[in-house]
């Protein structure tokens, strides 16, 4: 079915122009918000195609609530941060008390050491950790470290991962011969020098051994390895072999590994994914539940490669900092929230897996009795849909299979799933909160399906 067919299918169909009439009455205010602030740059990421962003004045625990008073149970979750649920009592406490004391010094404050020893306690590989602001900045700083520390100048990233949006980190894949063996880089963003992707860094197979190989057929100019235990474009939790592999070969070639947990950490585990794992990385990038949902990155790793941060590296000593780098209202926040989750932690990760997994289960159990062309990935509470029958291994699968009419159809899903008042990121990476009860996933689950169908009406399916 060619593009066109699919516009006119989206155009005639009954259940495709209810929903958008539907939403745009609902969403008066919004549109005169998105009216009011054309001269201010706009979020490229929406939820779903819209004449207009839907903008959010609130929320709590599993849902927020919109300009309009409408109310939609949330996955976006701030895109991660957001763990035990929105405005949760012990980190308002903890932000309401740091008020009165003040919000940017310059000079460090206790609560820094306070939260880096809740890193290093927690975390397989932290000796020493420093802060940022950013998931963006953590990497960035690890990959410096790296190449100081080592006296090496490249670093192996993987196919389909995201490291955040510096140069070294949009590195995307193209793919020959059949298979992500030999993945090619292509930028994902304009404006950035090929030199640094000819000289300083190199594309990696994911979940393919013969990443092995060229790890050890680099060695010399590969400072680091840098990977998301659990990729956001493809969450899953049975990477241990690969990870292992890649552990056993970075410490035979002298090359250093850096998990990326920005997103994993606090997440998957309370000691992330190094902790589901059991696997130790020479550097870890932390950034999303350690700010407790205030700005936050982190480096953490062995004490000999975070010399190069303290000075005692000596002429390897490397530049970082920034104003607000290791803020009272990020500490405070980050302390409140990693201490509850260390307090809970034998109740809450087992919950949030087990929500992720129904959720999961039961969506693929329904695609796949009813022949729809989608697939739910999950890593416990982190979960992304694809919409391809084709199983998926890498990004290489995931790009191979993505036809235009899945497309369309994704988007008119989304569409029918926010008539349903469900809230899913422009990104498609989601998340269960541990305020998210058992209904809010049945509703979540129960509005899947109907939108399933919807758009099964409509001929797009």
């Amino acid at each position: 079915m060619d593009a066109a067919r699919i516009d006119e299918l989206i155009l005639e169909g009954k259940n495709s122009q209810e929903i958008r009439k539907k939403l745009k009455e609902r969403t008066q205010k919004s549109f005169e918000i998105k009216n009011k602030g054309k001269k201010v740059a706009q979020e490229v990421i929406s939820t779903v195609k819209l004449p207009h962003p839907i903008y959010i004045d609130s929320a709590s625990g599993g849902t927020m609530t919109d300009v309009d008073g409408n109310t939609y149970i949330d996955t976006t979750m701030g895109f991660g941060p957001i763990i035990l649920g929105h405005n949760h009592e012990v980190i308002k406490d903890a932000l309401s008390a740091q008020m009165e004391k003040g919000w940017l010094f310059g000079l460090p404050a206790d609560q820094q050491f306070e939260l880096g020893e809740l890193l290093t306690e927690a975390s397989p590989c932290a000796e020493e950790v420093i802060f940022a602001n950013t998931g963006t900045e953590a990497t960035m700083y690890a990959m410096r470290a790296a190449r100081a520390f080592s006296g090496k100048s490249k670093i192996g990233v993987f196919d389909s991962a995201y490291h955040g949006g510096h140069d070294y980190a949009l590195l995307f894949a193209t793919y020959e011969e059949g298979t992500n063996a030999k993945p090619n880089g292509m930028y994902a963003s304009a404006g950035i020098s090929n030199v640094i992707k000819d000289e300083t860094l190199m594309l990696l197979p994911y979940r393919n051994e013969a990443a092995y190989d060229m790890i050890r057929k680099n060695k010399d100019d590969l400072a680091a390895i840098i990977l998301e235990g659990s990729q956001n474009s493809n969450p899953r939790l049975n990477n241990k072999d690969f990870l292992q592999g890649l552990r056993d070969v970075c410490t035979e070639c002298d090359v250093l590994l850096i998990l990326d947990e920005v997103v994993t950490g606090f997440r998957v585990d309370y000691g992330g994914i190094q902790g589901y794992y059991g696997i130790k990385a020479d550097l870890a990038t932390y950034g999303k539940i350690l700010g407790g949902g205030f700005p936050i990155g982190a480096v953490a790793g062995r004490e000999d490669i975070m010399a190069v941060f303290s000075g005692k590296g000596g002429e390897r000593r490397i530049f970082h900092g920034g104003t607000f780098n290791g803020n009272p209202f990020s500490m405070v926040a980050g302390i409140a929230a990693l201490s509850y989750l260390r307090e809970h932690k034998d109740t809450i990760y087992p919950s949030l897996m087990e929500k992720g997994n129904r959720l999961a289960n039961e969506i693929n159990d329904f695609c796949e009795k009813n022949d729809y062309p989608a697939q739910i990935l999950n890593a416990g509470s982190k979960f992304h849909m694809k919409f391809q029958r084709e199983p998926i291994n890498s990004g290489f699968d995931i790009k191979n299979y993505y036809g235009g009419m899945h497309k369309q159809a994704e988007n008119e899903f989304y569409l029918h799933l926010l008539g349903q008042d469900v809230i899913v990121p422009g990104v498609r990476l989601s998340f269960i909160c541990d305020a998210h009860t058992d209904d809010d996933v049945s509703k979540i689950i129960d509005s899947m399906k109907y939108s399933f169908n919807a758009v099964r009406e409509d001929g797009l399916f």
